[in-house]
């Protein structure tokens, strides 16, 4: 079943959150870090106490579900939150705190805060929402599957509309990890972002973006993936060209991924834009992914610093992510015409 994607709001390194449009230029960033273009939270978050508790994640995570939800006006009858690495700067804090008092009069706080289902807490006791609540940690499907339950309660009749919302952020300390384990090679950009977006069986005012399908491919065999790829086409009776825009999640044009050059070879007719060069990877960079096929949809064009040749029309964008060679997904995007 697909659903229609009422409203979205992305904190990212390269808009700032109300920005409705994609800026006419982007640079991408410099070195193997980018951090994520924070807001100001006194518009979204209004008691100065509740801020100063939040860890940073967390405001970031409820101010991007506040302007989101600012566009449908009604309460979501479900929040569904995704993220692969959780809250790390707490998770460090706490360690720190072990380490630093010998295990002995611990400040809770940190502790508490470094649960991965922190976010969407937060989210609904903001929100003052007590609808179904859940958070996914799938690595590189946790966004993945957080879509497709959302879609599944929203085929069910269990809820009108479902806030969905992923969230990753990086630290000094897990960047140096994380390189020192190989997680960054082949030119890929350390990234961090919130995205969030309300789906519903029913399109609406504002635009008429559908999410068709979301497939999941887990391996690192190449003949697999291409077969599971060619299925998923033909399931939309749809052929490589009938495809305006591929979203392709390589690192960049010379990143020597064997997946994405399968992927990107399957569309050779179609135009490629590359998102992470400028936005970062991260488990749940597919969320932003999403998220920038609706903004170009929505738009009608795309801007040169994403893609060279922008197509006329933007229609049908399939979008290709992988985590770590193994955690493979493609979502199919649509205009309603």
């Amino acid at each position: 079943m697909s659903v229609y994607i009422l409203a979205s709001a992305s904190i990212n390194p390269v808009t700032e959150l109300r920005d409705t449009l994609l800026p006419a230029a982007a640079a991408r960033p410099e070195g193997r870090r980018c951090a994520a273009r924070e807001p100001d939270y006194k518009m979204y978050i209004a008691d100065a106490n509740v801020r100063r508790r939040m860890s940073r994640v967390m405001k970031m995570g409820v101010a991007a579900a506040v302007q989101c939800l600012s566009q449908t006006g009604r309460q979501p009858d479900a929040i569904i939150t995704a993220t692969g690495w959780g809250c790390l700067s707490d998770t460090e804090k706490f360690l720190r705190n072990v380490l630093e008092n010998g295990e002995c009069l611990l400040n809770p706080t940190p502790f508490t805060q470094s649960t991965f289902n922190t976010v969407g807490a937060q989210t609904a006791i903001v929100l003052k929402n007590t609808n179904y609540n859940t958070t996914y940690v799938h690595r590189g499907f946790s966004f993945e599957n957080a879509l497709l339950d959302a879609m599944m309660r929203i085929r069910e009749g269990e809820a009108v509309q479902a806030l969905v919302e992923s969230y990753d952020e990086h630290t000094g300390a897990s960047f140096k990890i994380m390189e020192r384990m190989g997680f960054w090679r082949q030119g890929a950009v350390c990234g961090e972002g919130v995205q969030c977006f309300v789906l519903s069986a029913q399109p609406g005012a504002g635009g008429r973006v559908r999410l068709r399908d979301v497939l999941c491919v887990f391996g690192g065999e190449l003949q697999p993936l291409r077969e599971k790829l060619a299925l998923f086409l033909q399931k939309h009776r749809l052929r490589p060209e009938d495809v305006d825009m591929l979203l392709s999640g390589s690192a960049g044009k010379d990143s020597g991924c064997p997946y994405c050059r399968m992927v990107e070879g399957v569309f050779k007719t179609v135009p490629v834009a590359r998102y992470k060069p400028f936005f970062g990877d991260y488990p749940t960079v597919s969320s932003l992914a999403l998220w920038l096929a609706g903004r170009l949809i929505a738009q009608q064009q795309a801007p040169r610093w994403l893609l060279d040749a922008p197509p006329e029309q933007i229609n049908r964008i399939v979008i290709y992510n992988h985590y770590k060679t193994k955690n493979h997904s493609f979502l199919l995007v649509e205009r309603e015409q």
